[in-house]
């Protein structure tokens, strides 16, 4: 787990070209970030700071706190605190904005207010919401405004970028407590969910996409074609991922021989539990091993 104390390294998670002027916030547009370099999947982060995101298109899937995973779509409203574990991955280049913020931020906007007990949606384990059009237009000119004081240099922008973020969370607590949300009922997520819940819930793990479909009653082509269109992945890669990430930890925590996780992993041989293993990481499991025991 990588814990990111200060805003400014975060930007550095997909050699953002952004930078943070300023320690205690800092506000961007996702446009801007749209060409940086993405290495892959950036996992199992905590910020100790706070993170609000207006995503206005299918652009990041994030998995927070070990669930599955939310693929963002127009509009996708996201409230990221210290108690959110996250993991993302960029799909295509994102449309819309973020800001962060830390707790002196807090402590300079709101001395006279609990700031936890207003906006209780910071430290939700549900913290993405999909808003209607109209209701994100009102957010997408408020923080448009908080930008442009983030980038202006007048004495009174300081003031301004804390009254406007008060105004936007405000706004963004009456839709979500006026029911304004759009819930994603669709048959093709509601499948991603059930998939993710099997792969990383199933004891023994889910070995194969026709052994996960049976049991979700599909066939393998609909699953397959479901999260292939949904996460860009195929089912085998999630499965495979899943497969890895309990065979990394074996071979970090327990005493088990590499033949012995082989075979509790379901491999008919050892040689063939190695070149799964080499195959996703680049090198051999008693290599892992080796590495990470020491």
């Amino acid at each position: 787990m990588r814990i990111i104390h200060e805003i400014s390294p975060l930007f550095s998670l997909g050699e953002s070209p952004l930078f943070s002027p300023k320690k205690d916030f800092v506000g961007y547009r996702l446009e801007d970030c749209a060409d940086y370099k993405d290495d892959g999947p950036t996992d199992n982060v905590r910020v100790l700071f706070y993170m609000i995101a207006l995503i206005a298109n299918d652009s990041f899937d994030f998995f927070v706190n070990n669930s599955p995973a939310t693929t963002t779509r127009a509009y996708t409203l996201g409230f990221f605190s210290p108690f959110h574990l996250f993991g993302f991955q960029k799909r295509r280049p994102p449309k819309g904005l973020c800001i962060c913020f830390t707790e002196s931020f807090i402590h300079q906007a709101y001395q006279s207010g609990p700031f936890n007990r207003d906006f209780p949606f910071f430290w939700n384990n549900e913290n993405f919401y999909f808003i209607n059009e109209e209701n994100a237009k009102v957010l997408l000119h408020l923080g448009q405004k908080i930008l442009e004081e983030y980038e202006n240099k007048s004495p009174l922008s300081a003031q301004l970028i804390i009254d406007y973020v008060h105004i936007f969370l405000l706004e963004s607590k009456r839709i979500i407590t006026s029911g304004n949300i759009i819930d994603d009922y669709s048959v093709d997520n509601h499948l991603l969910r059930q998939f993710y819940t099997l792969v990383n819930h199933s004891n023994p793990l889910i070995r194969s996409v026709e052994t996960a479909a049976g049991i979700l009653y599909v066939t393998p082509a609909r699953l397959w074609s479901v999260v292939k269109k949904l996460t860009g992945q195929s089912p085998s890669e999630i499965i495979n991922q899943r497969i890895l990430s309990e065979a990394q930890s074996l071979l970090t925590h327990s005493k088990l021989t590499v033949s012995e996780i082989g075979f509790h992993l379901r491999f008919k041989e050892k040689s063939h539990f190695t070149r799964f293993f080499k195959n996703l990481t680049g090198m051999s499991p008693v290599d892992y091993a080796r590495q990470t025991r020491s």
